[in-house]
Protein backbone atom coordinates (compact mmCIF):
# COMPACT_ATOMS: atom_id res chain seq x y z
CA UNK A 1 0.00 0.00 0.00
CA UNK A 2 1.51 3.51 -0.80
CA UNK A 3 0.32 6.85 0.61
CA UNK A 4 0.66 9.59 -1.39
CA UNK A 5 2.67 12.53 0.35
CA UNK A 6 0.88 15.25 -2.63
CA UNK A 7 3.82 17.01 -3.32
CA UNK A 8 5.90 18.05 -6.50
CA UNK A 9 9.78 17.67 -6.27
CA UNK A 10 12.52 18.42 -7.94
CA UNK A 11 16.14 16.70 -7.99
CA UNK A 12 18.30 14.63 -10.79
CA UNK A 13 18.73 11.48 -11.30
CA UNK A 14 22.44 9.85 -9.40
CA UNK A 15 22.07 6.48 -10.34
CA UNK A 16 19.91 3.70 -12.62
CA UNK A 17 20.08 0.17 -12.50
CA UNK A 18 19.02 -1.48 -15.21
CA UNK A 19 18.93 -5.08 -14.36
CA UNK A 20 16.86 -4.42 -11.00
CA UNK A 21 14.52 -1.85 -12.99
CA UNK A 22 15.07 1.14 -10.24
CA UNK A 23 17.27 4.59 -9.83
CA UNK A 24 17.71 6.94 -7.54
CA UNK A 25 17.25 9.99 -7.72
CA UNK A 26 18.06 12.89 -5.16
CA UNK A 27 15.89 15.84 -4.32
CA UNK A 28 16.96 19.64 -3.25
CA UNK A 29 16.92 18.24 -0.07
CA UNK A 30 19.41 16.15 -0.46
CA UNK A 31 17.21 13.32 0.23
CA UNK A 32 17.78 10.01 -2.23
CA UNK A 33 14.67 8.68 -3.25
CA UNK A 34 14.13 5.21 -5.17
CA UNK A 35 12.05 4.89 -8.54
CA UNK A 36 11.30 2.25 -10.66
CA UNK A 37 11.88 3.03 -14.33
CA UNK A 38 8.43 1.91 -15.19
CA UNK A 39 7.41 5.08 -13.59
CA UNK A 40 9.17 7.27 -16.30
CA UNK A 41 7.40 9.22 -18.78
CA UNK A 42 10.37 9.65 -21.41
CA UNK A 43 13.91 8.87 -21.39
CA UNK A 44 16.22 9.03 -18.31
CA UNK A 45 19.91 9.15 -18.32
CA UNK A 46 22.27 10.06 -14.90
CA UNK A 47 22.00 13.86 -14.22
CA UNK A 48 18.75 14.35 -15.66
CA UNK A 49 16.46 16.95 -13.94
CA UNK A 50 13.26 15.72 -13.37
CA UNK A 51 9.91 16.91 -11.26
CA UNK A 52 8.37 13.76 -9.38
CA UNK A 53 6.04 13.03 -7.16
CA UNK A 54 6.84 11.29 -3.64
CA UNK A 55 4.67 8.22 -1.95
CA UNK A 56 5.22 6.55 1.35
CA UNK A 57 5.42 2.67 0.63
CA UNK A 58 6.13 -0.67 2.66
CA UNK A 59 9.64 0.05 1.43
CA UNK A 60 10.20 3.68 1.99
CA UNK A 61 9.75 6.98 -0.11
CA UNK A 62 9.34 5.74 -3.72
CA UNK A 63 9.01 9.16 -6.51
CA UNK A 64 6.42 8.82 -8.91
CA UNK A 65 4.98 10.25 -11.65
CA UNK A 66 8.33 11.64 -12.82
CA UNK A 67 8.83 13.66 -15.95
CA UNK A 68 12.32 15.41 -16.76
CA UNK A 69 12.32 19.02 -16.09
CA UNK A 70 12.50 21.70 -18.85
CA UNK A 71 15.39 23.97 -18.92
CA UNK A 72 14.85 27.91 -19.13
CA UNK A 73 17.21 29.17 -21.44
CA UNK A 74 17.02 32.69 -20.85
CA UNK A 75 18.73 35.14 -23.62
Amino acid sequence: MRKNMDNKRRGDVIQIDIDQCYGIIIDENGQDIRFLLSEMSGEVGINSKVIFEIELSRHGLVATNIVLAKELIKI
